[in-house]
């Protein structure tokens, strides 16, 4: 290749990057001007910094941590929307451990975690990338954080400044504790901050335990017991034993906002098709066919993972970061941030499947990935302005976290051992 060819590749290339980027700010803005117009900027971290300033106030007990009209009063003195659905529902101790963000004005506080977001988010790619590449090429890294940048649930999660996407980051530094440095003293720390913080991850440590990982479930369930203890010094029992009781009454209260769209699991995405679209009580079977549906799914992981010698180190991460999501009867929107891990994953099991197989493989990952996309949100957001009538096809998040599962768990069961990573692969 002569001097000439190559400016002109590196040209196109340079032109290339500056259009995704973009599309990217277009998207990401267009966004972010929707939610405002709603008043949904920090809306829920509005939630968080109420709890926090209660910490720092001394007011620690049940009734005044999780008191709904002191949630009114903040939301009203900032111009936010009223939800009677809407509260604090995470654990005592994650007030505990950010309180120190309560001592910030609001706006300066929600400025700070938004930037704690981004910056957790980016570590959280590069944890994921690099457990499964260990050489990684920095086009590469930043391409992957690019295209992280137009995923509908990232974007939502920095903007009402929700906690998922430090969760993610805390998985991906436990996976690649765990399966890249071998630490798991250091994958339990990350994993029991992640159960403190919201109880749903706890669900990663039962993948581990089919794995047989006792040493990083046992240290972190250790670490965890801890973590209540040392908090209950400082914020009481009361707290922490009421939210015990009453943790699944939150997740029912949160469910009132309604199925699909809201509701992103197989509840809320049944509710919404039988009831096609309206709002009322859903049939009682509802409940019981998704009982069985998790039973299935908790027996079609237990085989995926259990026998090691099936279980690859991409298998295991995708699927790991995926179950705390496809046994929830709630799955929002920015919950999606978790399902990261297994799309970085599936790609990396993509470039090592036998080419005749990829198809399918190929069309699942796609569909996954482009239907968690800012511009097919805004299309389904406009198709389903214009044309009521399509409310069905407000299910994408769904259908791209069946997609995941679908191409995770046939790849488990089909194809049990993976090819060498081919050298030049991505670093």
């Amino acid at each position: 290749m002569n001097l000439r060819e190559r400016t002109g590749e590196d040209g196109i290339r340079y032109a290339a990057t500056a259009i995704a980027a973009v599309a990217i700010v277009a998207c990401v803005l267009k966004e972010w001007q929707g939610l405002s117009r709603l008043h949904f900027l920090g809306y829920d971290y509005a939630f968080f910094y109420n709890a926090f300033r209660h910490v720092l106030t001394g007011q620690t007990d049940w009734h005044h941590l999780y008191n709904p009209m002191s949630e009114i009063a903040f939301l009203k003195a900032h111009g936010y929307p009223l939800d009677p659905h809407n509260h604090y529902v995470y654990p005592p101790q994650f007030a505990w451990l950010f309180a120190w963000l309560g001592l910030l004005p609001f706006a300066m506080s929600l400025a700070l975690w938004r930037l704690m977001s981004l910056f957790a988010g980016v570590l959280g790619v590069y944890w994921t990338l690099k457990t499964l590449w260990p050489r990684i090429r920095r086009g590469h890294l930043l391409l992957a954080m690019g295209a992280s940048l137009t995923l509908t649930p990232f974007q939502l999660d920095l903007a009402v400044g929700n906690v998922n996407t430090l969760l993610f980051a805390l998985l991906a530094f436990a996976f690649y504790a765990i399966y890249r440095l071998d630490k798991p003293t250091l994958a339990s720390a990350a994993l029991a901050a992640a159960v403190l913080m919201k109880v749903t991850p706890i669900a990663v440590l039962f993948a581990l335990a089919l794995q047989r990982r006792w040493n990083v479930v046992l240290r972190a369930l250790l670490m965890i017991a801890l973590g209540l203890v040392g908090s209950c010094l400082w914020l009481g029992g009361d707290s922490t034993a009421q939210y015990a009781l009453h943790f699944l009454q939150f997740g029912r209260e949160s469910m009132g906002n309604g199925a699909a769209p809201y509701n992103q699991s197989l509840l809320g995405v049944l509710e919404l098709l039988v009831n096609r679209g309206r709002s009322s009580t859903p049939p009682a079977w509802l409940s019981a066919f998704f009982d069985g549906y998790v039973l299935t799914l908790l027996l079609a992981f237990a085989f995926a993972l259990k026998r090691r010698s099936w279980s690859t180190q991409s298998i295991c991460i995708g699927l790991g970061a995926m179950l705390p999501l496809a046994v929830s009867p709630l799955v929002e929107q920015p919950h999606m941030v978790l399902t990261l891990p297994a799309l970085i994953a599936s790609f990396y099991i993509l470039r090592r499947q036998p080419q005749a197989s990829r198809r399918v493989y190929r069309a699942l990952f796609a569909m996954a990935y482009a239907l968690q996309t800012l511009p097919v949100t805004f299309l389904l957001n406009d198709a389903t302005h214009w044309f009521p009538g399509l409310y069905w096809i407000h299910i994408q998040m769904f259908v791209s976290l069946a997609s995941l599962l679908a191409l995770l768990l046939t790849i488990a069961w089909r194809h049990p051992s993976e090819r060498p990573a081919p050298r030049l692969a991505l670093g």
